[in-house]
């Protein structure tokens, strides 16, 4: 892998030469040099940055199947909203799939999810989430992926 591609994966994946480092086990220098080109990018680097793309389009896939679904039996939706979590600690608590992996890693792979539905003539909306809010509007049913749409949705209404 080329010092060039290196970054721009790693840039499109919303992944920091920090957090690369955290995760690779070494001091960020060493990603900063393997990003200038004075060293060459581990295999295992590589690896895991291959698997978490790899990672992204699959969920990426399943969501494109669920809508896919949706509209086999209820008709192509009129817009799709996409929740967007701020901070690494949303993300996880929500997402508990995600973790290790930052926000910016899911905003990434929802700005990937965005232009797959658009494609497809879908529009789509991209909502933070507001963990409070979100929880008073559950008013105790349990936490889904689809409840989270739904009251995502219930922003635009506003």
């Amino acid at each position: 892998m080329t010092p060039a591609e290196f970054k721009t994966i790693r840039e499109s994946l919303g992944l920091t030469a920090q957090w690369i480092a955290d995760n690779a086990g070494v001091k960020l220098r060493t990603a900063q040099y393997w990003e200038a080109g004075r060293m060459a990018v581990p295999v295992d680097v590589v690896n895991m940055l291959d698997r978490i793309d790899r990672t992204l389009e699959f969920s990426i896939a399943q969501a494109l199947d669920q809508v896919a679904e949706l509209a086999k039996q209820q008709g192509t939706p009129a817009q799709i909203t996409l929740v967007r979590y701020r901070t690494d600690a949303a993300l996880w608590q929500f997402r508990p799939d995600m973790k290790p992996l930052p926000a910016t890693t899911h905003a990434a792979m929802l700005s990937r999810l965005r232009r797959a539905l658009w494609s497809r003539g879908i529009p789509t909306v991209i909502q933070y989430m507001e963990p409070e809010e979100y929880e008073t509007w559950l008013a105790g049913r349990p936490d889904t992926e689809v409840e989270r749409a739904a009251w995502a949705a219930t922003l635009q209404e506003r």
